[in-house]
């Protein structure tokens, strides 16, 4: 079941504050739910992180200035993982309009970039860099409800 997001607005789309609890928070909820979660040095240019959906591994690469970045790239990879809980997108098609609206009004340099994906990644591509721009609570909100953890999965599907 696709996520109904607020319609966002320009006090909704400046970036809440970020903490390091936050990134932390949300790499645990990530490595409890089967992922793994790496550091390191990435050699293409413009690469900030990426999901590799076969070992659900995410990379976090090493080009990040502050925490507001890393954070960032870990909730856009994340929406990536939650793609793949889900198995497909992770919002309702009536908010499409909305996200890019957004994006290309308050983020107009990710906006253009989304251009470079093949048009079947676009969709995929345009929520993950939406969701980067969420609250981290939102986004834990979120990652909880298409990932949880291995045991609230079990813990749900009990008659």
């Amino acid at each position: 079941m696709a996520a109904s997001l607020p319609t966002p607005t320009l006090a909704s789309w400046v970036q809440p504050p970020i903490s390091w609890q936050d990134i932390d928070t949300l790499r645990n909820l990530l490595i409890t739910s089967g992922s793994t979660v790496v550091q390191r040095d990435c050699n293409q240019r413009g690469l900030q992180g990426l999901y590799h959906s076969a070992s659900k591994t995410i990379v976090i690469c090493r080009v990040h200035g502050d925490r507001v970045a890393v954070w960032n790239t870990l909730a856009h990879e994340a929406t990536h993982r939650m793609q793949a809980c889900a198995g497909g997108t992770i919002t309702q098609a009536g908010h499409h309009s909305a996200m890019a609206t957004a994006l290309a009004t308050y983020a107009p340099l990710e906006w253009r970039s989304l251009k470079a994906y093949p048009a079947r990644e676009q969709l995929g591509e345009l929520e993950a860099r939406y969701t980067a721009h969420l609250p981290p609570a939102q986004v834990l909100q979120l990652f909880r409800r298409y990932c949880g953890s291995a045991s609230s999965a079990t813990l749900s599907q009990r008659p």
